[in-house]
């Protein structure tokens, strides 16, 4: 690592933001730790195995192609793809040992002629929609599955997704947790799923009755809040730091311009920083002219066009910052801290985006 821009993952964190969620869970919940999108940019793998140390039951991931990948690295827990799948991704599943969901009559279809045509039996868990408006069954679409035969098809999980969970305002939460029981009651009748699950981080701690036996934590796995809206919101620790260092120092006259544009004139004589750090690493554009970062312990503005590869910060009331200098992005430097849904309120996001956005360039090391 020539370049000291890089993110660093506390192992610890992510162990005691699942211990919130297991604790949290009703006598007979399980958890699943939802990886998708290389873990929300923790590193699916590295979160995966603390996951698996930690007793969850479960992977979630998004693409096939997700749940290859952890095969290919060793993980052995169940891993349930969460999202839709062509008709190409099929072979997948049996090779890699994954759970398709079905979300559609059509991926029924698809799934059970490949299964037919090559003696291949599915475990499948079915998703069926309740108020998210997204994937999964309608109430006619589902009452359709139920009257079809599906021989190669075994339903052990019924799922869905909680649209509001986050929202502070129970009322259309709990209509859907209604709606998913009223579902699961004609489906018993059938399958008799061992698995029932539509909670989410912020539905696992705001709902934590009545539903089911199986939940799917993202989020808040990370140390990130769904949301500022929770009534009942979980102690956890950010997991996630994005650090990069301090390349050059230079003073400017009052009335100089910084940066692409000249976005940013100087009204007084200014030290300014220029940081390894730019929007190809995944520090938002978005963030010029108001984000913040720490040095020596203190904040830092963000002055002038956040660049494809460098930024600029205002260090004037800052004393004694040095060449090489650590910068903080995301995370703590000593009394202070700047969390992802900080920057996220500063270009109008969600931390979920922050974090995500962050490049592949940038490498992960971990610590406990």
């Amino acid at each position: 690592m020539l370049r000291k821009t890089y993110v660093e993952i506390d192992r610890s964190a992510l162990r005691w933001n699942l211990q919130q969620y297991l604790k949290a869970l009703p006598p007979g919940g399980e958890l699943m730790a939802v990886v998708k999108a290389d873990a929300y940019g923790h590193g699916a793998v590295e979160v995966a195995k603390v996951s698996e140390a930690e007793g969850v039951s479960w992977l979630g991931v998004a693409l096939v192609e997700e749940g290859a990948s952890l095969r290919d690295e060793g993980i052995e827990l169940p891993i349930l793809v969460l999202g839709p799948w062509n008709q190409e991704s099929i072979p997948e599943f049996s090779k890699h040992q994954l759970t398709p969901l079905i979300y559609s009559l059509e991926s029924a279809q698809r799934l059970q002629a490949y299964g037919a045509e090559h003696q291949i039996y599915y475990s499948v868990h079915l998703k069926v929609d309740t108020g998210m408006g997204r994937l999964g069954l309608n109430r006619a679409q589902l009452n359709q599955f139920l009257d079809t035969s599906w021989p190669n098809l075994m339903v052990e999980g019924l799922s869905s997704h909680l649209a509001q969970s986050d929202s502070g305002v129970p009322q259309k939460t709990l209509e859907q947790i209604h709606r998913f029981w009223a579902i699961n009651e004609g489906i018993d009748a059938h399958f008799m799923p061992r698995w029932q699950h539509l909670a989410n981080s912020a539905g696992t701690t705001e709902f934590t009755e009545d539903q089911g036996n199986l939940f799917r934590v993202g989020i808040g796995l990370y140390g990130q809040m769904p949301s500022a809206h929770l009534r009942k919101p979980p102690e956890l620790k950010q997991a996630l730091s994005f650090v990069t260092q301090v390349l050059q120092l230079q003073w400017f006259e009052a009335g100089a311009s910084i940066g692409y544009g000249g976005t940013f004139v100087t009204s007084r004589k200014t030290r300014i920083a220029c940081i390894g750090v730019g929007y190809a690493d995944g520090y938002s554009r978005r963030l010029s002219n108001c984000g913040e970062v720490l040095i020596g312990g203190q904040r830092a503005p963000v002055v002038g066009t956040v660049c494809m590869d460098l930024t600029l910060v205002d260090i004037t009331d800052i004393e004694g910052v040095l060449l090489d200098d650590e910068v903080v992005l995301i995370g703590k430097q000593g009394d202070q801290e700047i969390l992802a849904s900080e920057l996220a309120d500063h270009v109008g996001t969600i931390n979920y985006e922050i974090c995500c956005a962050i490049s592949k360039r940038v490498p992960r090391l971990y610590k406990d």
